[in-house]
């Protein structure tokens, strides 16, 4: 019973069940309704994408710029303490919903890849290094995310409800403290943004992989390609592991909090 009721008002306990599960589940249902690739299907990576997507989908590229600098800043400001205030409050849900995301991505991609061996979809070797290296960086995550959830000393979250976002930054922080929770919240900011662009790299590859096949389920596998097309190529894997490695220095307290407080 005690066990029941830890996993009920425990969030992070419910990430590492029901992440992977829901994974799991999408993936069976899914990858399971795909039949193996034909013998006229493209074999190699290179080969998938030139039929697929190369010559099917289009980008339209558009940019958009404003200038007004003072209000700017003034807004960053502001806009930045209240997210430090706020990550405090609900710092406890941020880690669920970054471990729910991992582990999801991380179960749908397991359970994807073992049904596509099954099914004879790895034609040459170079789709492992596009499908498994996706979940390297999401154990590297992980590691990263548990990181942060161990330096985060559950005091400043209780300084953060008790104070406003304003005096909790000026008044209830050190020096110190603001540069940690700067860079912490960077740290994190940052390590969301490479789980994004895993997940969707990792989503592409196995996409890819599956459209190949005709039936009911290539519609669906096509969609999925053509709309995570940005996140295909090599360079997406050197940017994703920049950011890693940057989120490791700023959540690490031994290193950025550090250098700029002294």
């Amino acid at each position: 019973m005690e066990v029941v009721l830890e996993f009920i008002h425990n969030p992070l306990a419910q990430s590492l069940l029901l992440g992977p599960l829901m994974g799991v589940v999408f993936a069976a249902l899914f990858s399971g309704l795909t039949k193996s690739p034909g013998t006229q299907a493209p074999a190699t990576v290179t080969q998938t994408r030139t039929i697929y997507v190369t010559k099917v989908v289009e980008r339209n590229r558009s940019s958009s710029g404003s200038d007004d600098g003072m209000a700017l800043l003034i807004i960053g400001v502001f806009s930045l303490v209240f997210i430090l205030w706020k990550y405090a409050i609900y710092f406890d849900a941020v880690q669920y919903y970054l471990a729910t995301a991992i582990l999801s991505v991380l179960s749908f991609s397991v359970t994807t890849i073992i049904i596509s061996l099954a099914k004879g979809h790895y034609t040459s070797d170079d789709w492992w290094f596009y499908t498994t290296g996706p979940m390297i960086l999401l154990c590297v995550s992980v590691y990263i995310l548990n990181l942060a959830k161990i330096n985060f000393d559950p005091n400043i979250q209780q300084g953060a409800l008790n104070n406003t976002f304003w005096t909790f930054y000026t008044d209830w922080l050190s020096e110190y403290g603001r540069n940690f929770m700067f860079a912490h919240v960077s740290g994190v900011a940052l390590l969301a943004l490479a789980i994004i662009f895993i997940a969707f790299s990792s989503i592409h590859y196995l996409a890819l992989m599956n459209q190949r096949s005709p039936g009911a389920m290539q519609r669906f596998w096509f969609f999925l390609t053509r709309y995570t097309s940005f996140f295909s190529g090599k360079l997406w894997f050197i940017f994703v592991g920049f950011l890693l490695g940057a989120a490791y220095l700023l959540i690490n307290p031994d290193f950025v909090a550090n250098w700029i407080t002294r």
